[in-house]
């Protein structure tokens, strides 16, 4: 993987946010299922008009590249663009069958080198893909590159990290999510910082979308919360989060032998720990996304 180029989406690259216990295509399904109450919530407050012409940069599963189709109804257009061709032929076996087969198109590319001319989109839809780049500001000068005048930039990345187990599992030492987050921040950290040619970037997102040359720049977060019985997409969703510590390289060094030992049995459903014949589980997990507008006559 060349993260010089683009952030993409595969099965074999050590980008922590990249779950390979079931597969790439697999796991970004999942989290499409288990994130689309939310991804809905985002879609109606975008307030898409009808025939807007959409990017969905990044656009992995594809789950938000056809919530984004029905937004902008019959006479829009959705481009969903992915570095992986696999994923692409996955996004475009499962849309082809859909009442909004003939608003999206598929194509593979690169988000630092957009196949696009200026000003070709209504709006630009970036989720979780920046933080990935070597270069994080020149892929969002990029997507700017391609908004129309008065469109929008809209990038999801930061918000609360999701947390669904209670402080004190029955098991091990209280505060388990707690010390996985920092594991996997400190995974991020040492991942990132491998990057060839990675360019630092100590400030929000707010600022970047500023400093590329987008006004009327606003954060925007939303809440997804659930509970007990869980519904089954999120169960898997959860149980592949919860396994993907275990698989991570180097969770020897991250996570201590009593935590090690406390996710196996909470993933084991022979275990009377197992997690999911618990009924007092609630979770909450909240996504940002800041928007950022071109305004009439600038030129990123």
């Amino acid at each position: 993987m060349n993260h010089g180029s683009t952030h993409r989406h595969t099965a074999d690259q050590d980008d922590p946010h990249n779950h390979k216990h079931t597969g790439t295509s697999a796991f970004l399904n999942l989290s499409d299922r288990f994130f689309a109450p939310l991804d809905r919530q985002i879609v109606a407050w975008l307030q898409l008009a009808p025939g807007s012409r959409v990017l969905d940069a990044g656009c992995g599963g594809g789950g938000m590249t056809r919530l984004l189709a029905q937004a902008v109804r019959s006479g829009g257009e959705v481009v969903g663009l992915d570095a992986n061709p696999q994923l692409i032929e996955g996004d475009r076996s499962q849309v082809k069958d859909t009442d909004v087969a003939g608003q999206i198109q598929f194509q593979e590319g690169d988000v630092l080198h957009l196949p696009f001319e200026d000003g070709t989109f209504d709006l630009v839809w970036c989720s979780r893909v920046v933080h990935g780049l070597s270069d994080q500001v020149a892929g969002v000068r990029e997507l700017a590159r391609v908004v129309r005048p008065g469109g929008r930039v809209v990038l999801r990345e930061g918000g609360l990290p999701l947390q669904f187990l209670p402080s004190d599992v029955g098991l091990g030492d209280p505060g388990l999510e707690g010390r996985l987050r920092v594991a996997h921040a400190q995974r991020f950290a040492n991942w990132r910082s491998s990057l060839p040619n990675g360019v630092a970037y100590p400030y929000g997102w707010s600022h970047m979308l500023r400093e590329v040359g987008l006004n009327s720049v606003m954060p925007k977060s939303f809440l997804h919360e659930f509970a007990s019985p869980l519904e089954a997409s999120q169960k898997d969703y959860l149980e592949a989060q919860l396994s993907g510590y275990l698989r991570a390289p180097g969770h020897e060094q991250r996570l201590s032998t009593r935590d090690i030992s406390t996710l196996e049995q909470l993933l084991d459903p022979a275990s009377p720990q197992y997690v999911f014949a618990r009924d007092d589980l609630h979770g909450i997990v909240v996504q940002t996304i800041y928007v950022g507008s071109l305004s009439d006559g600038n030129h990123v």
